[in-house]
């Protein structure tokens, strides 16, 4: 028997939800958001217009990137990837979004820099997100591309004496958006 899928979930929600009076969806919304700090994130990032929002965001990213060595709390790199697309689906917010992308490189580096953790996995995720900036670099605010470069170059410094070849696909990313930075110029 096929499973099914989760539109047919969100179909029958839907009809649910239908059913609800405005104090039936405040409780829900309510019952939601004292369920998870995950739900309380979302749901003040879509709501309010803090401007801490950003930061609980980072605290849960670096959190699971560069847990306190002695909480024998282990890395959680896919735990820290969805915070940030939490993040991206609750604000909408590009800048945040690679803000939040850059704390995550710097959270490894810093990580494996201090600790001298790292394995193929754990670069290539690292690897990954420099990818992921470097494709959103562009439509960056040029505010926002400097602050950027210099967080990039900070990196960069840090991760020169890694092995696993990070320092040097570090070197290169940053490399090519300085190249593409000089040239929109």
């Amino acid at each position: 028997m096929k499973p099914q899928r989760a539109k047919n979930h969100w179909s029958a929600i839907k009809k649910s939800l239908d059913t609800f009076d405005r104090t039936g969806l405040l409780m829900l919304l309510a019952d939601l958001y004292r369920a998870n700090a995950e739900n309380r994130r979302f749901l003040e990032s879509r709501l309010l217009s803090e401007t801490g929002t950003i930061e609980k965001y980072r605290r849960a990213l670096v959190e699971a990137i560069y847990p306190v060595p002695m909480s024998r709390r282990p890395i959680n790199l896919k735990g820290a990837s969805a915070t940030i697309t939490q993040y991206r689906r609750a604000t909408g917010d590009p800048v945040g979004t690679t803000d939040l992308m850059l704390s995550f490189v710097e959270a490894g580096t810093e990580q494996s820099v201090d600790l001298g953790y790292g394995d193929d996995g754990y670069f290539a995720a690292l690897e990954r997100k420099l990818d992921a900036i470097a494709a959103v670099f562009d439509d960056l605010p040029p505010n926002d591309q400097a602050k950027a470069l210099r967080r990039l170059s900070r990196v960069r410094g840090r991760a020169q004496n890694i092995g696993w070849g990070y320092g040097d696909y570090v070197a290169d990313v940053v490399r090519r958006i300085e190249r593409r930075a000089t040239n929109a110029k």
